[in-house]
Parts: structure tokens; sequence; C-alpha cells
């Protein structure tokens, strides 16, 4: 019964990896965006940061980036249901390291995603990153609240 659910896993997989790459590779993000404000000013536009910008844009990398992210994950979760073979160190290590890769990827999508929206609509940096941290605190908040309550 394990080796249907492995394999039925790992075929998903591989159909999911493959509608990413048809998608990617047919040529759908060549558009222009005019209303996204351009950064000026503040810094040094080293090759550094265009390198940088160009990868973040790259649709492949951002593919590969998330395809590693869902295999360090994984490993982790088989870390922590391991049966006999796997040290009981480690198996007990895993379960925090879940957790709070889980939050740490829950918290930057939430603050970037904030950030990136008040960029979109033409707010200057420190007043998208003071909506990111806002939300950020309004979760603390809702976090701090449940607690109390008792439901975490």
């Amino acid at each position: 019964m394990a080796q249907t659910g492995l394999f039925l896993g790992f075929v998903l997989g591989v159909v999911l990896l493959a509608l990413t790459v048809f998608l990617t590779g047919r040529g759908w993000r060549h558009y222009s965006v005019t209303s996204v404000p351009t950064p000026t000013g503040g810094g040094s536009a080293g090759s550094g940061g265009s390198a940088a910008r160009r990868w973040a844009d790259d649709p492949t990398v951002l593919s590969v980036v998330f395809l590693l992210a869902a295999l360090g994950f994984g490993a982790v979760a088989v870390l922590f249901v391991g049966g006999s073979a796997i040290p009981e160190g480690v198996s007990d290590a895993a379960g925090p390291v879940l957790v709070a890769g889980t939050l740490t990827v829950v918290v930057a999508y939430l603050f970037y995603g904030t950030y990136h929206a008040a960029r979109g609509r033409g707010l200057a940096r420190s007043q998208a990153a003071l909506l990111g941290s806002w939300v950020l605190g309004l979760l603390f908040v809702v976090g701090i609240v449940l607690r109390l309550v008792g439901l975490l």
C-alpha cells in the first residue's frame, strides 16, 4: 500500500514538473507592465543587482528554487516520520525544523506580497515596508489572541 502512495506521489510530481516546463516555455511572459514604478536613487546599481534581478525575473530559476524548496521540505518530513533506521535525535529535531521553515515561508510570503502590491500601486519603498510590517504585526496580534483564547 505504501508503494502505491509513493508511486502516485512520484507520478504527480513528474506531471507537475512537466506542466511547469510547458507553461514557462510557451513565452506567455512577454508583456510589459508600465504601472510598476522603477527604482530611483538610493544605492549603487552594480552588475550584481542587475544579475539578481534577471534571475528573479526568470521563471525557470524560480521553478528550480521552488522545486528545491519542496524537495527540502519533503526530505525533512521523511526524516520526521522516518522509522527505526533514522536516529531518534534527528527525528526529534526535524519537527521544529519543519515548523520553523513553514513559518518563515508564510511570513516572507505575507511581507513580500504586501510590499510588492503596495509598490505596484505607486507607494514609496518606506510606505510599502510599513504596510508589510503592519500585516506581520497584525498576524502577531492574531496569534496572541488565539493563544489567550486557548486555540493555540
